[in-house]
């Protein structure tokens, strides 16, 4: 029993094996040949932020927001608040008389709506004039280039770009492992979707730092289709468009890249990653070849930790390789998204943790225990949510 249990579980890891360095050579190629079309024609920009009680990072945001080197008559700024407590609508106000139109909407409804932010986000876009939906959140801080860079990526082809967001350190050295680990996973979460941008694969991307066409946006039906699920405002959107042949892109260029305030606490961190979890069976459904890809990765982490039961020289060369293939994966894409030679050293703290903490929360997300700013996600049977995708 014990040695059909370890063929099987060889067979599984190797098969991982095969799939993972497969892409990883993919994704070399890719990263090396890529070489972006651009666009210099200017179009007008509506700039979406959904917001709920974040009146203090708003101020930072739109202090940049309306100080883009863009034609500030081809862009406006809209803030949806998500029926705020705090005086976000006061300091939008302060900004009514700015060169940008800067408006103000509050949404009301969140308690009914099972999505609150696609509902606020939504409305915000029926409401705006832009050729181009710009999204990203309130606690994000944006480039001056910001508008300009994600505009250029726009050539006439392309219905969506997707961007960089990362989080701000003030001193790597002096952070702590919450922050250094949230700013390392999402480089790395990255690097792999960065790859699959370069050989034609659009897998994933985040809203807070997101561009479309409202032409798309509308070919699709907005959010109709997802309108059942508490998040995906971001993902299943693109997964949507893609299905229906929209081009994709990814934006490389570091003046497009955008930055966002570390969470404050390893519960929140959960939190956060549960809820981006939360989609997965919805985006196994409209993108099967990346959960493929997902579950070879695992298979790799974890048939590695399990083999440990049967042989530890197999089970270690299992996880000298995969240290081997990330570090020199790492070493080739990291400069791209602003990993340092500092940065880099931390490779081995994140490959660690990232493998508990990687299924622990993907668990959590398929059970819905999670939530975005208090609200809870609504509890539908399969039946339902079948019907509703």
């Amino acid at each position: 029993m014990k040695e059909t249990l370890f063929y099987i579980l060889f067979a599984l890891v190797s098969g991982g094996f095969v799939t993972y360095v497969y892409f990883c050579i993919r994704f070399y190629f890719g990263y090396k040949n890529y070489k972006p079309t651009l666009s210099y024609t200017k179009k007008t920009v509506s700039v979406i932020i959904v917001s709920r009680n974040e009146a203090d990072n708003l101020r930072k945001l739109l202090l940049v927001l309306v100080n883009q080197n863009y034609p500030k008559n081809l862009y406006e700024v809209i803030v949806a608040d998500d029926d705020s407590e705090d005086d976000t609508e006061e300091v939008v106000a302060m900004y009514k008389d700015n060169e940008v139109s800067v408006r103000y909407m509050h949404i009301l409804g969140r308690e009914k709506a099972i999505s609150p932010k696609k509902q606020a986000l939504e409305k915000a876009i029926l409401a705006s004039n832009g050729e181009l939906i710009l999204t990203t959140d309130a606690d994000c801080i944006v480039p001056t280039t910001w508008i300009e860079k994600m505009v250029e990526a726009f050539a006439d082809d392309v219905s969506m770009v997707a961007g960089y967001s990362r989080t701000q350190l003030n001193d790597w050295a002096g952070e702590s492992l919450l922050h250094k680990y949230e700013h390392f996973d999402f480089a790395a979460t990255y690097m792999v979707l960065g790859g699959g941008y370069t050989i034609g694969r659009s897998w994933a991307c985040i809203g807070q730092n997101l561009a479309y066409r409202r032409s798309a946006f509308e070919d699709v039906g907005g959010f109709d289709q997802i309108r059942h699920l508490i998040s995906g405002d971001d993902v299943n959107l693109m997964q949507l468009m893609r299905r229906k042949g929209h081009k994709i892109i990814f934006n490389f260029n570091p003046k497009s890249y955008v930055y966002t305030r570390p969470v404050g606490s390893w519960k929140k961190l959960v939190n956060q990653r549960s809820r981006w979890a939360s989609n997965m069976k919805y985006q196994l459904k409209f993108d099967p070849e990346f959960f493929f890809i997902l579950l070879s990765m695992g298979l790799m982490y974890w048939g590695g930790v399990l083999m440990f039961i049967f042989s530890w020289k197999i089970a270690l060369s299992i996880m000298i390789f995969r240290w081997t293939v990330e570090t020199v994966f790492l070493s080739y894409t990291r400069k791209r998204f602003g990993i340092g030679n500092e940065m880099a050293w931390f490779y081995p703290i994140w490959f660690v943790i990232q493998t508990f903490f990687l299924v622990f929360t993907m668990v959590l997300g398929q059970f819905n225990l999670f939530s975005w700013h208090g609200k809870k996600p609504y509890r539908r049977s399969q039946s339902n949510e079948a019907a509703a995708v």
